[in-house]
């Protein structure tokens, strides 16, 4: 810090004053006497979900413009998740909060996008907020008008598809088109593209369209069918489809890909985020036009407009727009949709994007080799001369005013070529390419200086044809000697060519070659001349744009384009062979890989995704062809052996990954499930093959992860199955339809019931019970397993606490983990926080796991479990002998409790090695200080077997079906009676009843 000097007074008094006028000028209100306003808060509603395009368009460009133009706002987003939840419970929770977290006084401007949002809008102003201006967006006209009733203080957007533009660039593509059919689902948005339909028939604007069909809220397949039988002079216009009429729930785009797949006629849409996704094009409707338009009400508004000074607008801010690949695939010429705003798609053309560059260069060229033309002339002209001249020297030597009368003309002449062959040096020197000119006759080649420059050599070490071409790359050489023979010929009216030129330090440069040879009266060429262009730059960017759009930035293997184009090659060889089934391909996708993404950094996950994509080549083999989809998808095409091939690669695949990868110091363990699909029994072209590769991987996750799957055809009905088996999950879940059953844990030593394994349940009104096996998975991948989870061990705990109170005694609870589950960064804390809520001492909660869900990162897991102990949790490590069984998990994981899975125990009274395997495991857990469960026990002959061996605790049917809570009681009550007949061990002799063999036990309770 500087001191003033204490020879300075005056500096010092200067400082002061500076001072208080800064702070008078701080306090003094600004220059139209108002202060300077403080922040202003805007609350925005968005209907649908984060992640939502359409949303996520509308909530750029509200963002955008409220950067620019009211800066100090803040902006609160909350999204309703209306098309996947339309129930009205779910929105005044949400009212609520709002309302809770912004109280009335801190909220200055509503915002809305679309229909639900706008009717939260207005009932938070009703009912909290008081009349706040209020601004809306994507709401039509009809619905706005009938919800603000004429608000004063509301304006907004109203929203406007322009379903006519749309109809009449699907006649500009089809003017034979006769049929239109309209595909919609019953939403509101949907319904309203009825109205706007009979408006635009209203106007005249469909003459030619003699049919119009609507296939309204249809289920999925049986629209997809609809759809692969349209005639040629058809249509199809997508309106609003993200809900089927089974109440499947998919994202508009995914419908939209399985319908363009399916439809034998173009599709065209009204909503600029489908264009990409299946759609021809359309004049499509774009959200983010219409968000920046509420986002400058918004702004006006917060700087003070008031808003009766801005009314409602209507506009319709569309773009017409085409994906090219679509229109080719149903024969549409883009041409025939006149002037359009996007072309998406479209394959690169090096003409059309360096168009002006090639003529420029073009023009260049043509205009140096007319100079080399006139140059041959005037040389050809001075020979001429010369000979003229020594002919009149023999024949007019008695005429010396004749021959005085040549000499000056042949000076004159010689003059006139200097100054030509000036103007053709300068125009040599000033190019940039390299201008030759070759004596045919004598081989005698002259190039210009930039020979030097380019290549480095001297120009006079490539003055014959052969010196030059021996500097021609080997593999280009045969072509360019090839197109100059038949230039000479006369084939080709020019002579133009690329090729590689070796330079002297030994790297080759590209070169463009031009040229034109002259020819005497016989026909035979005698002289010839052109230029050489440097194009390496254009060749190496050319080079670096293949290889972008060709090859995966991140593992460096092939993408999709490049492996479509390897297939389809392979397919026509088959073809042109007539061979069949050497071809496969195998689809690889990551087990688990979303939560390491999630749990450990995008930078971790693919530095991850780069190791796993080096592991798939060295244990797939020489010679196959890798290439990755996208994410954590890979695809190995197998070419050649016999049918096991396929499976062969996929196990040395396996066998590859099974070492843990080692990522910034965790140890991840990963696992692919692997589908395979073979030409040309799954698929005859490579879509076919690629998409029933993806559905027998499905299937192969479903069967446990980890393992390989071949396709089969009714896989597909499966996907379709297991979307309508997730979107009756989340309705199952929403309604509170999944209940718990309990199934009674029970000592070996004296018959006592000590604890309950609690399994959930689930009976659908449509499919009836409803196996776990079948729905868990399901919850898994889409994520619903998490909040099913957490519902699932708060019920448990309730249940056991309320075991206590009902006299039960000290019995444990154990609840079933997910992988999912346990791959959540917060699961510890959500565990101990239900804990505390219900009031369950920590002892009497056992958390089961399975040794499949340390795959991922083993360090993680068992660092989470360890807390959990630490706290009192009891782990127990569930159906041991079916994962990996390896003895390094009983010594290193932090459980309580082995349970044996029941394959262990179906022989145990009658094989004496499987009694061997029952007491060696019984022996190692509780050396390893570990209690033993048995699962499955169904015969009093295995209670004995398993009382003499050592395990502690018995569950499965002998003891009791699981139970409903309602029937816990009466079980307690039975068993109490039924304990006092059962054998116990106690100092290794059975007492009690005798052998199973001489009484059969009674009926278990159920």
């Amino acid at each position: 810090m500087t001191s003033w000097p204490a020879t300075g007074p005056i500096r010092w008094m200067h400082g002061c004053v500076l001072l208080l006028g800064l702070l008078l000028a701080a306090l003094a209100p600004s220059a139209d006497g108002r202060a300077t306003a403080p922040n202003r808060t805007v609350l925005i509603l968005h209907s649908n979900h984060q992640g939502y395009e359409w949303t996520d368009r509308q909530a750029a460009g509200i963002a955008e413009v409220l950067a620019a133009s009211a800066p100090d706002a803040v902006a609160i987003s909350y999204y309703l998740d209306w098309k996947r939840f339309p129930d009205r419970a779910g929105v005044d929770l949400l009212q609520a909060l709002i309302a809770l977290r912004h109280p009335r006084g801190q909220i200055d401007v509503i915002v809305t996008t679309d229909d639900a949002a706008l009717q939260l809008g207005l009932k938070l102003r009703q009912e909290v907020y008081g009349p706040i201006p209020l601004v809306y967006d994507g709401v039509q006209v009809d619905v706005a008008r009938a919800m603000t009733a004429g608000d004063p203080a509301v304006t907004g957007v109203v929203e406007s598809r322009d379903v006519a533009g749309t109809i009449d660039m699907a006649l500009a593509a089809n003017p034979a088109l006769r049929h239109l059919f309209v595909v919609r689902d019953g939403t509101e948005s949907g319904t309203v593209l009825d109205d706007e339909i009979r408006e635009a028939m209203a106007a005249g604007l469909l003459p030619a369209v003699r049919d119009m069909q609507i296939l309204e809220n249809m289920p999925f397949a049986r629209l997809q069918e609809k759809l692969s039988s349209l005639p040629p002079d058809s249509a199809v216009l997508l309106g609003n489809y993200a809900t089927d009429a089974k109440g499947a729930v998919l994202a508009p785009q995914q419908y939209l890909a399985l319908m363009s797949k399916a439809s034998s006629a173009p599709i065209y849409g009204l909503e600029d985020y489908l264009l990409g996704h299946g759609i021809v094009g359309g004049s499509l409707k774009s959200a983010y036009e219409h968000a920046r338009a509420v986002g400058a009400l918004t702004a006006k508004l917060l700087n003070g407009m008031p808003v009766a000074e801005l009314p409602v607008e209507r506009r319709r801010s569309v773009v017409r727009a085409v994906d090219y690949r679509q229109a080719e695939r149903y024969g549409i010429d883009v041409t025939r949709f006149g002037p359009l705003d996007r072309l998406i798609n479209k394959p690169f053309s090096f003409m059309e994007t360096y168009r002006w560059l090639v003529v420029t260069v073009g023009g260049v060229v043509m205009l140096l080799f007319g100079m080399v033309l006139v140059l041959s002339f005037a040389l050809r002209e001075r020979w001429m001369a010369e000979a003229a001249l020594r002919v009149s020297n023999d024949a007019l030597s008695d005429s010396r005013r004749q021959l005085q009368a040549k000499v000056e003309e042949l000076i004159a002449s010689k003059e006139a070529l200097r100054e030509r062959e000036r103007w053709m040096r300068l125009v040599a020197e000033a190019s940039r390419d390299i201008i030759w000119t070759w004596d045919i006759v004598k081989d005698r080649r002259v190039l210009s200086g930039r020979v030097e420059e380019l290549l480095g050599v001297d120009s006079l070490s490539i003055n014959s044809l052969a010196a030059w071409f021996d500097r021609v790359h080997p593999d280009d050489r045969a072509h360019a000697e090839e197109e100059l023979c038949r230039h000479l010929s006369g084939e080709l009216p020019e002579y133009r060519v690329e090729y590689r030129v070796r330079h002297r330090d030994g790297r080759y440069l590209w070169l463009y070659a031009t040229g034109k040879a002259l020819f005497d009266e016989q026909g035979h060429p005698t002289m010839m001349g052109g230029s050489y262009t440097d194009i390496t730059a254009q060749k190496q960017q050319q080079a670096r744009l293949d290889h972008l759009a060709h090859y995966d930035s991140l593992t460096g293997l092939p993408n999709r384009l490049l492996l479509e184009r390897h297939v389809d090659r392979l397919i026509a060889d088959n073809r042109a062979c007539g061979q069949a089934g050497s071809l496969a391909l195998l689809f690889l996708d990551m087990d688990n890989f979303k939560f390491i993404n999630d749990g450990f950094g995008h930078k971790a996950g693919d530095e991850l995704l780069a190791m796993m994509g080096q592991r798939i080549g060295k244990g797939a083999g020489e010679g196959l062809f890798i290439a990755r989809l996208g994410g954590d998808e890979f695809v190995v095409v197998v070419q050649g052996g016999d049918a096991c091939a396929p499976v062969e690669v996929a196990r040395r695949m396996e066998q590859a990954l099974a070492a843990p990868f080692l990522v910034e110091g965790q140890n991840f363990y990963v696992s692919c499930s692997i589908g395979i699909a073979r030409y040309p029994w799954d698929g005859r072209c490579f879509d076919d093959l690629l998409q029933n590769a993806d559905t027998a991987m499905y299937r192969a996750k479903d069967n446990g992860r980890g393992s390989v799957c071949t396709f089969t055809a009714d896989m597909n009905l499966n996907v379709v199955e297991r979307m309508q088996l997730l979107s009756r999950a989340r309705q199952a879940f929403d309604r509170q339809s999944f209940t718990l059953h309990y199934q009674p844990q029970v000592a070996t030593a004296d018959g006592r019931v000590r604890g309950f394994e609690a399994l959930v349940r689930w009976t659908d009104s449509e499919l009836g019970p409803v196996s776990p096996d079948r729905f868990i998975p399901v919850c898994e991948d889409s994520g619903l397993i998490v909040p099913l989870g957490l519902w699932v061990l708060e019920t448990a705990c309730i249940e056991a606490v309320g075991l206590g109170c009902r006299g039960a005694g000290d019995v444990t609870m154990s609840v079933n983990m997910s992988a999912v589950q346990l791959a959540q960064h917060d699961f510890v804390p959500r565990v101990l926080e239900i804990l505390a809520r219900t009031g369950l001492p920590p002892h009497r909660l056992e958390l089961e796991i399975t040794e499949s869900q340390m795959i991922g990162s083993l360090d993680a897991a068992i660092g989470k479990l360890n807390a959990l102990r630490q706290a009192g949790v009891h782990i127990a490590l569930d159906d041991f002998g079916t994962g990996y069984s390896s003895l390094t998990y009983l010594r290193t994981l932090p459980i309580n409790t082995l349970k044996l899975d029941k394959a262990f125990i179906n022989d145990v009274h009658r094989r004496p090695d499987a009694r061997s395997m029952v007491l060696s495991i019984s022996r190692i857990a509780h050396d390893l200080s570990r209690s033993v469960v048995a699962e499955g026990v169904e015969e009093l002959a295995q209670w004995e077997a398993l009382s003499l061996m050592g395990c502690d605790l018995i569950q499965g049917y002998f003891v009791s079906r699981p139970l409903p809570a309602d029937r816990i009681d009466a079980f307690l009550a039975a068993w109490e009676e039924r304990r006092a007949r059962l054998p116990v061990a106690r100092d290794d002799v059975v007492v009690g009843i005798p052998s199973a063999a001489a009484t059969r036990p009674p009926s278990p309770v159920s």
